[in-house]
């Protein structure tokens, strides 16, 4: 999953033209310099490492970021299924595109560990063009050499409330915060949302009849609401035996898991705590 081949990469590229690059040309073997996802490499698959091209429903979701509108995504999704990927992978390409020259903010965990992780998988996208970034003060921020900026944060961190220029918020595993009121978390959001018209993309898993992603989900509102199943990854991460098996597992529920439904909280809301080290861990690929 990591990027390493440096074969047909022009740096000056980067430097000098690089929003005229295209997202992915859809090809396993690169040209130079043929799009985004061959200059920073291809995703690798979760088992055999091998590279990989995008899924279909990776590059339909990106045509749907491609336009000057204010968006505000709800992405019910199956687990393991390369979504988180394709999110960062979407929020690097309009760094230098729509994003460019603003803020982005990245919304992961309750913890700390959780948030730092996915700003890790964040910076090695940049693993091929490594003058891209100007600074990484820490594990949480990154500014590249366009100007763009890029933070991540707990979902309890007071932080998050008063900023401007936001471009763009990415809420990762929206439904499992592990808060007893995760509303707090959308209170913070929505004004910076509203305020800077920033793009919104809030995805997750499903976890029971609870908290604002399944409220968003079934309330009227401007969301563009998608749903992307199990199904989606056969053929591609999965063969349809994988697939099979996995919804069969007992230890899962493999309804809510690999296919949208929202049917019991991971945990009883009476053991929810503010303060638990538990968290939901952050899938990378």
């Amino acid at each position: 999953m990591f990027p390493t081949t440096q074969e047909q990469i022009n740096p000056n590229l980067f430097k000098n033209n690089y929003q005229d690059i295209s997202f992915f040309c859809g090809k396993a073997q690169p040209k130079e310099n043929c799009c985004f996802q061959h200059i920073i490499g291809l995703p690798r698959h979760p088992s055999t490492l091998q590279q990989m091209g995008l899924m279909p429903y990776q590059t339909e979701f990106f045509n749907y970021t491609v336009n000057t509108k204010h968006n505000k995504f709800h992405v019910n999704k199956s687990r393991q299924i390369g979504f988180t990927e394709i999110v960062l992978r979407i929020l690097a390409y309009h760094c230098f595109n729509k994003y460019a020259g603003h803020k982005i903010m990245i919304v992961a965990g309750t913890r700390e560990k959780t948030t730092k992780k996915i700003m890790q998988r964040f910076a090695e996208l940049f693993h091929n063009i490594p003058d891209a970034i100007v600074q990484s003060k820490t594990d949480l921020y990154i500014k590249l050499a366009n100007g763009t900026e890029i933070e991540g944060f707990p979902s309890n961190s007071d932080a998050i409330r008063g900023d401007t220029k936001i471009a763009a918020i990415f809420i990762d595993e929206a439904a499992h915060f592990k808060l007893i009121d995760d509303s707090v978390v959308m209170n913070a959001i929505k004004p910076i949302v509203d305020t800077n018209k920033s793009d919104l993309y809030m995805i997750s898993t499903p976890n029971g009849m609870r908290g604002f992603f399944y409220e968003i989900d079934k309330e009227a509102n401007d969301y563009m609401k998608l749903k992307y199943n199990i199904h989606q990854a056969i053929g591609f991460i999965y063969t349809k035996a994988d697939a099979e098996r996995m919804l069969k597992d007992k230890t899962l529920d493999g309804e809510q898991e690999y296919l949208n439904q929202y049917t019991t909280t991971e945990r009883s809301i009476f053991h929810l705590s503010d303060n638990s080290d538990e968290e939901y861990e952050a899938e990378i690929y």
